[in-house]
């Protein structure tokens, strides 16, 4: 699984390339979601919110008045940062939890949208940082026109946080975004083909690049399913060369290389396990069988050595393969 930190100052366009990524297959972890539910009523942080800042922060109903929070910790250092011991062990707990359950499922790209990534971790907990970025001057006028505030409240937040200037040179992507939507689009899917490419290398780090996939596939209409197809990108997108071909041809496959990996489809599962034993001699490689799954599950750019496991198939275009948890 490669874990991200995805991150940019307020106004930046954070949030519209974490609704990208997430549309494209990501994992998505909202910080200031499992903010929100740390400090629910009745729960400890809460509580612990009153005790420090009064209970004049808590609104009708017992629930946590923002606004009024905001008012006591902006511009104060002392505040914000006795907030943030308060709030942040409670959702850093939650994150991690929900990172396992991630890669328990199979998950290989997770984004944990965290807007104050560098003012309270460490982002070399991450396997890479990506930091979206706008010049302050375009940052103002959104806030202004998309939020109602005045030049004053506008520079006042913008000065609470970091300048994006001391972030940029510890994050592995920046994405501008000083253009249009279609602008940061185009930013954003090139930052996570590399992302893509780079969850590919980590996920097939026991195999050996430059080494063979082998695709062996029950016939032409098979050949041409989309999880094959998304199969044979993740392995490029590794660094892997890929072939083709048919369970009749795998043997004659197995006699003119050394492939690696074979994936075969299960409907030909006896027939691939015949024609994998009649190479003569055996070729050194793991042979995965592939179940369609009668109900898809959403699933990321996974594949695995699951041994005689049979593992369910994504019919999402750009993802791979996970384990359904009945057939473990």
């Amino acid at each position: 699984m490669l874990n991200v930190g995805l991150t940019g100052n307020i106004a930046s366009g954070k949030s519209t390339v974490v609704e990208l990524f997430k549309k494209w297959g990501a994992t998505v972890i909202d910080a200031d979601s499992l903010a929100r539910e740390a400090q629910a009523p009745g729960g400890a942080v809460l509580a612990a919110i009153a005790r420090r800042f009064g209970t004049d922060v808590l609104a009708q109903g017992g629930t946590l008045d923002r606004a009024a929070l905001r008012g006591k910790v902006m511009g104060d250092d002392k505040a914000l940062a006795a907030l943030n011991a308060i709030v942040h062990p409670a959702v850093q707990q939650r994150r991690l939890e929900l990172q396992r359950a991630a890669s328990e499922r199979g998950d290989a790209i997770v984004i944990n949208d965290i807007p104050l990534l560098f003012e309270v971790l460490d982002p070399a907990q991450f396997d890479a940082v990506v930091l979206v970025d706008a010049p302050i001057v375009l940052r103002r006028t959104r806030l202004r026109t998309l939020r109602g505030l005045s030049n004053e409240e506008a520079d006042r937040m913008i000065a609470a946080q970091m300048p994006a200037e001391r972030k940029r040179p510890q994050s592995q992507y920046v994405i501008e975004n000083a253009g249009t939507l279609a602008d940061l689009e185009k930013e954003a899917k090139k930052v996570f083909a590399e992302l893509r490419k780079q969850a590919a290398r980590a996920g097939v780090r026991d195999e050996t690049p430059g080494q063979t996939l082998l695709l062996a596939a029950l016939d032409a209409k098979d050949a041409a399913a989309p999880v094959l197809q998304a199969i044979e990108r993740r392995y490029r997108d590794a660094g892997m060369r890929v072939e083709r071909t048919t369970v009749k041809g795998l043997a004659k496959a197995l006699k003119a290389g050394t492939p690696l990996s074979i994936v075969a489809t299960a409907q030909a599962a006896d027939g691939a396990r015949t024609a994998w034993e009649a190479a003569d001699p055996p070729r050194p490689c793991r042979l995965y069988y592939l179940s369609p799954d009668p109900d898809p599950v959403a699933v990321r750019l996974d594949l695995r050595p699951w041994g005689e496991t049979r593992v369910a198939l994504s019919e999402e275009d750009g993802a791979g393969l996970a384990p359904r948890a009945d057939l473990l």
